[in-house]
């Protein structure tokens, strides 16, 4: 642990060393410019031209070290409602030998870290861990991360990643006079080291984290791994369609928990699934669970889709708000193509067309539409697949399977004999 901070702080170091270069490189430039003007102009004609040449040197200068990266987006405590959670960390903290983190927020991002704030780190938890995470879990992910502690505090290391962020942001932005190459390549070599230095913090932290929750560790990286997948499926499948018109759906969080359960269910992805649900889950630290679910949910489409959106939606009216008009604009839009048309003989009049086509969303659209039409399936919400179609029996409606049929084989016998099967339910 010792070689991998010392490690830690000799690149921190170097990243210090080279914007220093950097800097004196840009000053030597500006004297040098300066001398040249005072050879060649006078001294009352060549000092104004001097001062401008300061002041093009001195501004980018000032204006870099005054960069503030955004804060992250997270949801703070409010009347103590992190109570038990702190207490965890605390706990953590403890037995790492290490200082407490100055506060704790929650995020919608599937991460934990410590963000440097001006009066010290603060503990960031991605929310949906803490949803489907069991608490020895969670003190087991967070254990590497509040490890860190030391290397937060480290003066050295807080202003190599000072710099770091510093000047991502100036190559983003631009920072002139400064020529965007110059930036460029300051940042790529500061980014480098910065790398490694992660690296060896990372690696210490792992290794000083080993005493905490060591037969949970493991597992909770697994679970966590999970949670990212499934968390990325319900909001592309659910989330985004519905802040694109404008509604952010309520309690994503418990909503993954119901799609996490259901892959375990249907995949048999999760060993002892039932075991880990009668555990206590992480969320149950947080004095008011809900409240917080649904502050998470309303900032993931800020954090998501790049701007927030304010009319809250209950998933009970996701299917006529979002959904359905959707699929019925995009049905209504499908393209003139004799295959469609074929396929909305057979839905209206159960005829016997054939024939061939590949036009598979407008089609898709299609069928959902004119089945839930033809009162031979309903509208119902897969927390996994998205909007899905039921039959009277409750069943999923293999919508994709009467697809495939009609756009690879022209096959029209298998949307005719679940329209058979589903009218004689």
């Amino acid at each position: 642990m010792i070689a991998a901070s010392t490690k830690a702080v000799r690149q921190a170091r170097a990243i210090a060393r080279i914007c220093g270069v950097a800097a004196a490189g840009w000053i030597a430039l500006a004297v040098a410019i300066s001398a040249g003007l005072l050879a060649v102009f006078p001294s009352p004609t060549g000092l104004p031209l001097v001062a401008l040449v300061v002041g093009l040197c001195v501004f980018p200068l000032v204006r870099f070290a005054r960069i503030v990266p955004p804060l992250s987006p997270t949801v703070h405590p409010e009347n103590g409602s992190y109570g038990e959670l702190l207490l965890a960390v605390r706990q953590v903290t403890a037995a790492l030998g290490v200082s407490e983190p100055v506060g704790l927020e929650l995020s919608p991002d599937c991460d934990a870290w410590l963000e440097p704030r001006p009066g010290g780190p603060v503990l960031v938890i991605g929310a949906p861990f803490l949803w489907w995470l069991r608490v020895s879990e969670l003190r087991g992910l967070l254990a590497p991360v509040l490890a860190g502690m030391d290397a937060a505090h480290d003066t050295q290391i807080g202003r190599a990643r000072r710099l770091v962020r510093r000047l991502d942001i100036a190559e983003s932005r631009g920072c002139p006079p400064w020529p965007r190459p110059f930036v460029a390549t300051v940042a790529a070599s500061c980014r480098i080291r910065a790398e490694v230095m992660e690296r060896a913090i990372g690696a210490a932290a792992a290794e000083r984290a080993r005493i905490v929750e060591p037969a949970s560790r493991v597992y909770a990286h697994e679970q966590a791994g999970l949670v990212a997948v499934g968390w990325d499926r319900l909001l592309t499948r659910l989330a985004m369609p519905a802040w694109r018109r404008g509604y952010a759906p309520e309690t994503l969080n418990a909503a993954l928990v119901a799609a996490l359960t259901e892959l375990g269910e249907r995949d048999r992805v999760g060993l002892g699934l039932a075991d880990r649900l009668t555990e206590r889950p992480a969320c149950d630290l947080l004095d008011e669970p809900g409240l917080v679910d649904h502050a998470v949910s309303a900032l993931a489409p800020q954090v998501y889709y790049g701007r927030p959106v304010d009319r809250i939606l209950l998933w009970s009216h996701y299917v006529a708000t979002v959904a359905e008009p959707a699929l019925r604009a995009e049905a209504a839009d499908a393209p003139d193509h004799p295959l469609i048309a074929k396929v909305r003989a057979q839905l209206d009049a159960h005829a016997r067309p054939h024939g061939p086509g590949e036009l598979a969303a407008g089609l898709r659209a299609v069928v959902q539409c004119g089945l839930a039409d033809q009162g031979l399936a309903v509208w119902d919400i897969d927390w996994l697949d998205g909007v899905i179609l039921r039959d009277r029996a409750g069943h999923a409606v293999p919508v994709d399977e009467l697809v495939h049929g009609l756009l690879d084989n022209a096959d029209f016998a298998a949307l005719r004999d679940w329209i058979t099967y589903a009218s004689s339910l």
